[in-house]
């Protein structure tokens, strides 16, 4: 099984994300021009709200969609509905029962698990990263870390605030994309011409937490 785990790093405050596709700098399939499916198959046993779990799917999705031309996200509301990107809240057995790993995610181009997001439902999750502690990780940054392996990219170990890059510090707040993450996945899915002010806007709902209000 090809998939990307993340786990924690040496470090207290910092968690490494690792990849177990060895020797390629770049995955080479990429999803069709069209429509991209997803839907939230079941829920975590924490204490978030159904509609806040929803929420962080989408919202961390959005961040992709604003960038991109090609594809366009639709969530779909019929349980068992065929879809392409299944996500879940799995149990620790799930992942081999590792206590450190907190999700992974499937390339394009791998079967009928292409795109699929399993999130490790061991973790007491919050919603954002204005929320995060060291026991409660955010769903949004680390949803669109995952999702970007979802479109096909790996990781990006130049830049330190790409949120490709190969770890996760929990002392930090990381929401946004960076410059090489929107060249990256707009030289896959071509560049969506939209406002900044549009881009600013949805991006600062993100950072300060108002789409959870």
């Amino acid at each position: 099984m090809e998939h990307f785990c993340e786990s924690h790093s040496s470090e207290s405050n910092s968690l490494k994300f690792t990849e177990n596709i060895e020797g390629i700098d770049e995955w080479p399939h990429s999803w069709p021009e069209g429509e991209i499916s997803y839907r939230l198959n079941n829920k975590t046993k924490d204490v978030l709200k159904e509609r806040l779990q929803h929420k962080a799917v989408t919202v961390s999705l959005r961040a992709w969609q604003l960038r991109i031309r090609k594809l366009k996200f639709r969530r779909e509301r019929t349980p068992g509905a065929s879809v392409d990107f299944n996500v879940s809240f799995e149990p620790l057995s799930h992942f081999d029962n590792m206590k450190g790993v907190l999700a992974h995610a499937y390339f394009p181009g791998q079967g009928d698990i292409s795109g699929d997001c399993h999130i490790n439902d061991e973790w007491n999750w919050t919603t954002h990263s204005a929320l995060q502690k060291l026991s409660t990780p955010p769903l949004v940054p680390v949803l669109i870390h995952e999702f970007g392996h979802s479109l096909g990219l790996r990781h990006d170990t130049t830049a330190m605030d790409s949120i490709m890059y190969p770890s996760f510090d929990l002392g930090k707040k990381k929401n946004s994309l960076h410059p090489r993450d929107v060249a990256r996945i707009q030289e896959r899915y071509g560049a969506r011409t939209i406002s900044q002010r549009i881009i600013d806007y949805f991006r600062n709902r993100r950072d300060m937490g108002w789409d959870f209000d």
